[in-house]
C-alpha cells in the first residue's frame, strides 16, 4: 500500500492561510479606507440667491443668457427639477435651511423674529467638527438678531441699496461678493487648512429690480422716470412700489412689463458673473473638487401672473402667496470628487431636506431629530420620481398663519387671519396655472389632506418650549427703511 500523500493537505492549509491573510488584509484595507472616508471633511459652500425663480435660469429652460456660470457648475452637479421651499419669507425659509427644522419647530415664523435659543444650527454642528465657519448676508432679517449667526466664527451683514433708485454703481452691488472673494482667497492660500463652511446670501435679485449699469440695459432698454397717466407723481419702473401700484390699477403699459422682467434678468446675470469669479478662485486653488457647492433660493416671485382663485394678493411679490411661481425654487448640488454620471432627480423635494443632505455629503451623520430626509439616496437613483412625496408649508407672515401641503396632484393651503379661516385647493395636474379653487367639489380629498396636515403638525411639534423673540424696534425700522414693510 502506498503511503498517504500529505502534500495536498499542506497545500490546502497554506492556501487557506493565504486566503485568510488576504481576507484580513482586504478587511483591514476596507476599514482603513472607511476610516479615511469618515475622517475626510469636504468644504461646504452654501449659496442662497434670494427671490430667484428657477424658470429664469438657463438650466431650467430659460432662453435669455442669464446664468452661464450656473450652467457650467450644473455640469458637475445634481439639478433638482421639483424643489420647493417651506416658507415664502426669507427669515423662516433660511432658518429651515440652516437648522433642518420646520418654522413651527425653530420658531422663526416671520421676518424680524429669531430662532429659539436652544436650536442647533448647521454652522454650529460643523464648527464642533473642526470646520472654519463664515457667513455673509445681505438682508436685515437674516442678521444677528435672527439667531442665524449662531455657529459662525465670522459673520458679516452687508446690505445693498436695493431700494435706493439714484444712480448706482457696480461697487455698491459688489460689496458682499468682494467680501466673500477676499475671505475665500485668504482661506485657500493657508498652508494648514481646516475645512470650511461659508454661507453666502445674495440679496441683489430681490425687489426692487434695479441693477446698476451695464446690467440695467443688458437685455433691453429701460424707460426713464416719467409721468404716467393715472399715476400721481413721477413714475419709476425701477421702484417696486410704483410698479406694483400701476400694475394693480391696470395702468402699467404692456411694454413696461417686459422692462420689469429684463431688469430682473439683469440682476440674475450680475450675480452669475460674480459667481463665475468665485468658482474660479476655488478651481485655481485646487479646492473646487473638495468642496460641496449648493445653490438654491429661499423662494421665487410672482410677476404679472393673475390667479382667478382670488386667494393670493396680486403680484408682484412673494410672501403669503403659495403658487408654484413662489414656492418652487432652483436647487443645484455639486458633490466632491470627479465628474460622475449625475442625475436630474424629478421627485418633489423640500428645503427641509437640505441640512441632512449636506451632512451626509460631508461624511457626517444626519441628525435624528431632523424631520427631513437626505437626498443622497435619490441622487444615486438616476432621478427616479417618488409620487408619494409631499411638501409642507408653514409660516406666519404679519401674524397670519399659513399651513399647506402639496403633492404631485393636490395643493391645499389653509390661512388663519385673526381667527378667520379660509382654504384653497388646487388640482395641480388639471390646473397647472392654479386658477380654480376646487374646494367644494373635492371635500373627501380636502379631508384627507387636512388629516395629513394634522398628523404632520403632531409629528413636527416644537422641539423647544420657548417663545419666539418679537421684532425689535430697530429691526422694524430697518425693514421699513429697506422697503420690506410698507404698511
Amino acid at each position: 500500500m502506498k503511503p498517504v500523500q500529505k502534500k495536498p493537505l499542506v497545500v490546502l492549509l497554506a492556501l487557506a492561510g493565504i486566503l485568510t491573510a488576504g481576507f484580513i488584509s482586504f478587511k483591514l484595507n476596507s476599514i482603513i479606507n472607511e476610516t479615511k472616508t469618515l475622517q475626510r471633511r469636504p468644504n461646504l459652500f452654501l449659496i442662497t440667491l434670494d427671490t430667484l425663480r428657477p424658470d429664469h435660469l438657463n438650466i431650467y429652460g430659460y432662453s435669455r443668457k442669464t446664468s452661464p456660470a450656473i450652467s457650467e457648475l450644473a455640469k458637475d452637479s445634481f439639478v433638482f427639477d421639483n424643489a420647493f421651499t417651506v416658507a415664502t419669507n426669507s427669515g423662516p425659509s433660511h432658518a429651515t435651511m440652516l437648522t433642518g427644522l420646520y418654522p413651527l419647530q425653530h420658531g422663526l415664523m416671520d421676518n424680524g423674529q429669531a430662532i429659539k435659543p436652544n436650536i442647533p444650527t448647521l454652522a454650529g454642528i460643523l464648527k464642533e467638527r473642526g470646520y472654519e465657519t463664515s457667513g455673509f448676508v445681505g438682508y436685515h432679517a437674516l442678521n444677528d438678531e435672527s439667531g442665524l449667526d449662531k455657529g459662525f466664527q465670522n459673520f458679516e451683514f452687508i446690505p445693498i441699496a436695493s431700494h435706493d433708485h439714484d444712480e448706482k454703481d457696480l461697487e455698491d452691488d459688489f460689496k458682499g461678493f468682494e467680501a466673500v472673494k477676499n475671505w475665500l482667497s485668504s482661506k485657500v492660500q493657508e498652508e494648514k487648512k481646516a475645512p470650511f463652511f461659508v454661507w453666502m446670501h445674495v440679496q441683489n435679485i430681490h425687489e426692487s429690480y434695479d441693477p446698476p449699469p451695464p446690467y440695467n440695459t443688458l437685455f433691453r432698454d429701460i424707460s426713464p422716470p416719467q409721468p404716467l397717466k393715472g399715476f400721481r407723481g413721477e413714475f419709476d419702473i425701477r421702484c417696486v412700489n410704483d410698479m406694483a401700484y400701476a400694475w394693480r390699477k391696470g395702468i402699467l403699459p404692456p411694454e413696461m412689463k417686459e422692462e420689469v422682467i429684463a431688469l430682473y434678468d439683469g440682476e440674475i446675470r450680475l450675480v452669475d458673473d460674480q459667481l463665475k469669479q468665485i468658482f474660479e478662485i476655488l478651481k485655481s486653488s485646487g479646492a473646487y473638487d473638495e468642496t460641496v457647492i449648493v445653490i438654491l433660493s429661499d423662494h421665487g416671485e410672482i410677476f404679472f401672473e393673475r390667479y382667478e382663485n382670488d386667494f393670493y394678493k396680486i403680484g408682484p411679490g412673494h410672501y403669503g402667496r403659495y403658487s408654484d411661481a413662489v414656492i418652487r425654487i432652483p436647487l443645484i448640488i455639486k458633490p466632491t470628487g470627479g465628474r460622475a454620471s449625475l442625475s436630474r432627480p424629478a421627485s418633489l423635494v423640500s428645503t427641509i431636506d437640505l441640512a441632512p443632505t449636506i451632512l451626509e455629503l460631508l461624511n457626517q451623520e444626519p441628525k435624528s431629530w431632523m424631520p427631513g430626509k437626505s437626498l443622497v439616496p435619490l441622487m444615486n437613483q438616476s432621478g427616479v420620481s417618488n409620487s408619494n412625496q409631499k411638501i409642507f408649508i408653514n409660516e406666519s407672515p404679519f401674524e397670519t398663519k399659513f399651513y399647506g401641503v402639496r403633492s404631485d396632484k393636490w395643493k391645499l393651503i389653509i390661512k388663519n387671519d385673526e381667527g378667520k379661516e379660509s382654504k384653497l385647493l388646487i388640482d395641480i395636474q388639471n390646473d397647472p396655472k392654479e386658477n380654480s379653487n376646487v374646494l367644494s367639489g373635492n371635500l373627501q380629498s380636502v379631508k384627507e389632506l387636512e388629516e395629513i396636515l394634522e398628523s404632520w403638525k403632531i409629528e413636527n411639534k416644537s422641539v423647544d418650549g420657548s417663545v419666539s423673540k418679537e421684532m425689535s424696534e430697530g429691526m422694524r425700522q430697518a425693514l421699513i427703511d429697506g422697503g420690506y414693510i410698507r404698511d
